[in-house]
């Protein structure tokens, strides 16, 4: 009869931690969107304690192989999604709109970059801050990896590709320092006086100095108004088909008013706001 009760004891044990481990949802993807993901999830668990969300930063490109490879439900983007990456089966949804913001070391006098000066840094041409009108110091040019969707975007949007054999590839300075996440770079420029990067606008704060872009000083009100030009959506995607109960009800919290006032209250621009 004991051995009895302790196997039953046991499948029971094994089965509320196979329900436990099931009711996780792992959300992939670019790290600009996690920035903002942490903090929805961190709200969304006070109303769901029971539901798990493992929220992992690393790529655009990355959460789009999770998605495909069924190691995450839900993939996060900070770029536009080729037709050739996820076909019709995926739910491309955006939630928010973000800024990309040109970064300094709060100690430089430099306060505004043109389009031009950007070309110019990024290609290796313009490599001293005092053909800037800075100091006399060597510029030290911060990027991120392939994979990430605000470099996808920043070079994007400052042309900074080249067509090769019918593909699109970067084209800025080999010698340019390549780091893999948003935190990277603002902790590298925040530490080196010398240093510029870009990084999305919701992960800016005192540590370092957003520069105004042609003029125009990246914040909310520019970026809503369509002033401040250098912007890009965050998306989720994810297999409608696949979803677990708990994901589909993750999705639909962050079409809440509750999320939408976080997205909003935290420097970005909510998709239905």
């Amino acid at each position: 009869m004991l051995v009895k009760a302790t196997t039953l004891w046991a499948l029971c044990t094994t089965m509320a931690f196979n329900a436990q481990a099931n009711d996780t949802v792992t959300i992939t993807g670019s790290t600009s969107v996690s920035h903002i993901m942490d903090i929805l999830v961190e709200h969304y668990s006070i109303q769901y304690p029971n539901n798990k969300i493992n929220v992992q930063g690393i790529s655009s490109s990355a959460g789009i192989v999770a998605l495909q490879t069924g190691t995450a439900e839900i993939g996060m983007s900070s770029r536009m999604i080729n037709a050739d990456e996820l076909d019709d089966n995926y739910t491309i949804t955006p939630i928010a709109h973000d800024g990309i913001a040109i970064i300094v070391n709060p100690t430089n006098p430099i306060n505004n970059i043109t389009h031009s000066q950007v070309d110019d840094i990024y290609h290796g041409v313009t490599k001293n801050w005092q053909q800037m009108g800075g100091n006399n110091e060597k510029i030290a040019v911060v990027s991120r990896e392939n994979a990430s969707g605000s470099r996808f975007s920043f070079e994007q949007f400052m042309q900074l590709t080249k067509d090769v054999a019918g593909f699109t590839v970067s084209d800025i300075n080999p010698e340019v320092l390549v780091v893999s996440t948003n935190g990277m770079v603002k902790s590298l420029i925040a530490r080196n006086q010398q240093a510029i990067g870009y990084l999305s606008f919701g992960s800016v704060d005192s540590s370092i100095k957003p520069l105004s872009y042609d003029g125009v000083i990246p914040n909310i009100t520019n970026i809503r108004l369509g002033k401040y030009k250098i912007a890009r959506p965050f998306l989720i995607m994810y297999k409608k088909q696949a979803l677990s109960p708990s994901a589909t009800r993750f999705i639909q919290f962050l079409a809440s008013d509750d999320a939408i006032k976080i997205i909003n209250d935290n420097g970005y621009i909510a998709e239905k706001s």
